[in-house]
């Protein structure tokens, strides 16, 4: 066997070997155990007991612990619930058992309990995985089949013949312990290993090294245009921007970067980047509809995607003097000079403002008459400063009925324009915290 990754990178390192108790994984914790000291790294075992075959999965576990205790190797155990986030979340078994596992992975390296983590995923689970994402389609990324997670859960067998592993249990005398689910065919995964498999076998022989260089060269493929998705989006945690013009190929691909860092990560589907995509054709203005109430909207040379369901506002409240929060800001309206320069600030005439008037969000049918003549409506106002749909809740604005005398942070109406004659001048500040 020639695995991959154990070398001097791993020196004074503690590797974790995810372990079920099964052939492949014993396997590979008997090999990590002898080569740690020639390569000066500390081994440890993971183990996740997942919940669903009852107390034969209990034994497995037991079965890696006795293992581990009489080979002086620390364990680390995680027991979790598959059918439970399954039936709650409305996955399969096999999705849900995924998740958690990888949970738990991420929790032991958040830990420090180990700095690596070795799976013992070979050359066919490479196979089924390219086979799996290939009939359901899902474009060059799944191709790659299985690879690293990062730097830190490595799979040294990936390019290992299961026979090889087989021979090497047989040779070292290796116990193992048989998950009866694996030789059912109610798992996707068990009917393609156990009926597809054997069949593209028959006809190519060296189907699965074939498939194993169509996977590497995917993973490479795939990271470059994952390179190049990258450098055209801006994002932070509630809003993600993908610059325009750009490559249809490369708008898909940002599409869903920006929707894992919005937080969807399961609901989404091929559409929905087409979706996307097909803005980049649209007039400013036009959106969709995405999962988790994420929407993409056309606004200029960028298509923005955000969660629509914003904190809500304070309501309405009547316009005075003093400092004031409305929504998740701060403002001040302050008594002041003169000003030399109006274009240093929002200023208007106290005087011309009716008792009246309240402070609130915009609401349809707001209009607002401009300094250079004429009435706009709101809405199409913002849409002539090109400010992005997407921020218009962020501007509270001091209004009597539908008529809009200012907006803070953006503009103030010809109706309470400051002139030679104004005597209170006042002036409406945002603050920054």
């Amino acid at each position: 066997m020639q695995p991959l990754f154990i070398d001097e990178s791993l020196k004074n390192k503690t590797v974790a070997v995810a372990v079920s108790g099964g052939e492949d994984s014993m396997a590979l914790l008997h090999f990590t155990l002898s080569v740690k000291d020639r390569y000066s790294f500390n081994v440890v075992c993971i183990n996740v007991e997942h919940g669903i075959r009852g107390e034969s999965s209990l034994k497995d576990s037991e079965f890696v612990r006795n293992y581990c205790e009489k080979n002086g190797v620390p364990c680390i155990s995680y027991s979790v619930n598959s059918l439970k986030k399954a039936e709650t979340e409305k996955l399969t078994v096999e999705q849900a058992a995924r998740i958690l596992r990888y949970e738990c992975f991420n929790d032991a390296l958040k830990k420090g309990k180990c700095d690596v983590i070795f799976t013992a995923h070979h050359l066919k689970d490479n196979m089924e995985s390219v086979l799996i994402n290939l009939f359901r389609g899902t474009g060059i990324k799944g191709l790659a089949g299985v690879t690293n997670y990062g730097d830190v859960i490595l799979r040294p067998f990936i390019g290992v013949k299961k026979q090889e592993i087989s021979e090497y249990v047989k040779l070292h005398n290796i116990p193992f312990v048989t998950d009866e689910t694996n030789l059912r065919d109610d798992y996707t995964r068990n009917y393609i290993r156990h009926n597809v498999i054997p069949a593209v076998e028959k006809a190519f022989p060296e189907a699965e090294s074939g498939v194993y260089r169509l996977s590497r060269i995917a993973a490479v493929e795939d990271a470059y245009l994952d390179r190049e998705a990258a450098k055209i989006i801006s994002a932070n945690k509630t809003c993600a921007e993908i610059r325009l013009p750009a490559d249809p190929v490369l708008i898909r691909r940002a599409a869903i970067m920006c929707f894992k860092k919005l937080g969807i990560e399961r609901d989404y589907e091929r559409v929905h980047a087409e979706d996307v995509c097909a803005l980049a054709d649209k007039e400013t203005g036009k959106s969709v509809n995405l999962p988790q109430n994420v929407v993409a909207i056309r606004e200029y040379d960028v298509i923005s995607l955000f969660k629509n369901a914003k904190k809500p506002r304070d309501g309405i409240m009547s316009f005075g003097i003093g400092e004031f929060t409305f929504g998740e800001k701060a403002y001040a309206v302050i008594k002041t000079p003169a000003p030399k320069d109006l274009a240093s600030g929002l200023f208007v005439d106290g005087d011309k403002i009716p008792a009246d008037a309240v402070v609130r969000n915009r609401r349809s049918g707001d209009h607002i008459k401009k300094f250079g003549g004429g009435t706009k409506n709101l809405s199409d106002y913002y849409s002539d400063l090109k400010i992005p749909r997407k921020d218009r809740d962020d501007f509270p604005v001091i209004a009597v009925g539908n008529r809009v005398l200012a907006i803070f942070g953006v503009a103030v109406s010809l109706d309470v324009k400051v002139d030679n004659k104004t005597e209170n001048v006042l002036q409406l500040i945002t603050r920054k915290g």
